[in-house]
C-alpha cells in the first residue's frame, strides 16, 4: 500500500461514535509507528483533510471533505440514478431498501431510502462501515467477485465480525457457491440480534461486481416466506438498479433474475 493510501486510509477510523481522536488512538487502531502516523495526520491536516482541535489536540474531519463531498454530490449524478428505482422498491417492499458501493473492502452507502409507515423499522447508519462478512451485502459482492478476491478479503481483519476470528474459507466458499446459483445473499441476525436481509450484487460497465443492493426488515415480520418475497422483488428489479448506474447483467445473472414464466414468453 502506498504512503498517500495509508494516510487517507486515517479518514475511515472517524465515525459518528469517534467523531475525534488523538494520535495514541490513530495508532493503536492502525497498529503502526506513532512517528510514521504522526506524519500522516500532519499531512492531513495541512491539505484540509483535517483539523486539530487547539486545546485538546484531537483530530478531526475537516472542511476540504466538505467541499469535496459537495462537489461529488453535483458533478456525480449516481445517487439521481438510482434514486427512482430504490424508492420504487422500498415502497413495494415496505422496507428499509440501501445501495453501497465497495470501497476496497468497505461498504460505502450511495443511497438508501425507507419509503413505508411500520412502526418497526431498522435503524440505519449511512456512515458506518459494517464488516464485510457480516452483511448479506458484503457476501452478494463475494459471490459475484473473482476467487482471488476472497483470499485478500480475508487477510484483512476489518472484514470479519468484531472480536470474531476469521470465517472459515471453506464454509465460506460453499456459501458463496449457493448465492451464486440462487441469485441472492441472505443474513439473519448476523450483524445485529433482530435484523435481516437479503442482497444482491450491482454490476459495472464490464458486468463486474462493484456495489450491492439490499433489502433490511426486522427478523420479526417474517420467515422464510418474508425473505423470499423480498428476494424475489429485490431480484426483479436487479437489472433496473444495474442499468440505473450505468452497468450490464451478465446474461447468467440475468437469467436467475428473471422468472421462468417471463423467459418462457420473451
Amino acid at each position: 500500500m502506498s504512503t498517500i493510501a495509508k494516510a487517507l486510509q486515517l479518514l475511515d477510523l472517524f465515525s459518528d461514535s469517534q467523531p475525534q481522536m488523538g494520535l495514541s488512538d490513530a495508532q493503536r487502531l492502525t497498529g503502526r509507528d506513532k512517528a510514521t502516523v504522526h506524519r500522516h495526520l500532519s499531512a492531513l491536516e495541512e491539505a484540509g483533510f483535517l483539523e486539530q482541535d487547539a486545546s485538546t489536540r484531537a483530530y478531526r474531519l475537516g472542511p476540504a471533505l466538505t467541499r469535496l463531498a459537495g462537489m461529488r454530490a453535483r458533478t456525480v449524478p449516481e445517487v439521481e440514478m438510482v434514486r427512482t428505482v430504490v424508492d420504487t422498491l422500498s415502497r413495494t417492499a415496505g422496507e428499509l431498501v440501501h445501495v453501497s458501493r465497495l470501497q476496497g473492502f468497505d461498504l460505502v452507502d450511495v443511497y438508501h431510502a425507507e419509503q413505508h409507515d411500520h412502526p418497526v423499522r431498522v435503524s440505519f447508519d449511512a456512515y458506518g462501515l459494517p464488516p464485510l462478512f457480516a452483511t448479506s451485502s458484503g457476501k452478494a459482492y463475494l459471490a459475484y467477485s473473482p476467487g482471488g478476491v476472497l483470499d485478500l478479503a480475508l487477510a484483512d481483519p476489518r472484514t470479519w465480525l468484531p472480536g470474531a476470528e476469521a470465517p472459515d474459507k471453506g464454509a465460506l466458499l460453499t456459501e458463496l457457491k449457493s448465492i451464486a446459483r440462487r441469485g441472492y445473499a441472505r443474513n439473519r441476525d448476523a450483524l445485529r440480534l433482530g435484523v435481516s436481509s437479503v442482497a444482491i450484487p450491482v454490476f459495472d460497465a464490464a458486468a463486474r461486481a462493484t456495489a450491492t443492493c439490499s433489502i433490511a426488515y426486522p427478523t420479526s415480520r417474517g420467515g422464510n416466506a418474508a425473505e423470499t418475497r423480498l428476494a424475489r422483488l429485490l431480484m426483479s428489479h436487479g437489472c433496473d438498479i444495474t442499468e440505473a448506474m450505468g452497468g450490464a447483467v451478465p446474461p447468467d445473472v440475468q437469467s436467475i433474475w428473471t422468472p421462468s414464466r417471463e423467459r418462457a414468453a420473451s
